[in-house]
């Protein structure tokens, strides 16, 4: 019975979605690459889901855009269009990151065995185009991906660009949570409890990677995290340009009091007057 009532619950959630891109107030060109995927295939929506995709760049020249981009569109097209393979070879490894917030939903593996497909096969194509063009070498991209399959989410990620869980409560602040770990030395000093978190933000090993898709050091085999979304809920995904300029608690009123398509362009205005350090990208999900 409680398996009938969460299908039910599931099968009349909607997810809305926007996303923006902003250069920022500093940098001279945007990096960031965002792609909100929403196939009209009916049988490839029921497999594989919605997918949205956001990207951050770096490297010299025009390099982090072309990263960023080759990650977008190769993780979108190797996701939906690679097929899939036969006979089980597909596992999971040992060093995988899987966690799972809520149950275990067996109709995610595909879209699991999907993801981390496209973005190794990102992470190759990103290495292969810096090898065949000197003013491309040494780019990299953040990547974080989000799988929208009913009320169920698969969440993969390189580096530290972000998702967030924004969720109404009786209190008059929506609750905000975290549901990635950042691939860099700055969270690597918090987990091993050499700096407080609260340093974290200002330290200025906090942008320096340690997993990034095109890094010739890392197989950048994505973190994965599955979750179930309830009516009213938002998933905010965004680049440090965002939550490194803007706090949880500024973040999770914009979001939870306007439509996606108004939160983005909010976010990324506030980002802005706070300085605007960095390029800004940010995509909003609301599931009603």
């Amino acid at each position: 019975m409680d398996h009938q009532n969460r299908a039910a619950r599931e099968a009349g959630v909607r997810v809305s979605a926007a996303g923006y891109s902003d250069t920022g107030r500093v940098r001279e060109q945007n990096e960031d690459t965002i792609g909100l995927y929403e196939p009209s295939d009916q049988a490839l929506l029921a497999q594989l889901g919605r997918l949205y995709l956001l990207a951050d760049g770096a490297g010299g020249h025009a390099a982090g855009e072309v990263a960023s981009k080759t990650a977008v569109e190769t993780i979108s097209a190797v996701y939906y269009h690679a097929p899939s393979q036969k006979g089980g070879e597909e596992t999971f490894h040992s060093e995988d990151v899987l966690e799972q917030l809520d149950a275990s939903f067996a109709d995610l593996d595909a879209p699991i065995v999907h993801i981390r497909r496209a973005f190794s096969a990102a992470h190759t194509q990103i290495l292969a185009s810096a090898s065949l063009t000197p003013a491309y070498a040494g780019m990299i991209t953040t990547c974080i991906a989000t799988v929208v399959k009913g009320a169920r989410l698969v969440i993969a990620h390189v580096g530290d660009s972000r998702a967030y869980l924004i969720r109404p409560t009786p209190a008059r602040s929506p609750a905000i949570t975290r549901l990635t770990r950042d691939h860099s030395v700055g969270e690597e000093l918090v987990r091993v409890g050499a700096i407080p978190p609260e340093q974290a933000k200002g330290a200025p090993s906090r942008h320096v990677l340690t997993r990034a898709l095109g890094s010739p050091r890392s197989d950048a085999r994505p973190d994965i995290t599955t979750c179930i979304v309830l009516v009213g809920d938002y998933v905010l995904l965004c680049c440090d340009g965002l939550w490194n300029m803007l706090t949880d608690e500024q973040i999770a009123t914009v979001v939870s009091r306007a439509t996606p398509q108004a939160a983005c362009h909010q976010l990324v205005q506030m980002a802005n007057q706070a300085g605007g350090e960095d390029n800004i990208s940010v995509i909003v999900l609301s599931f009603s």
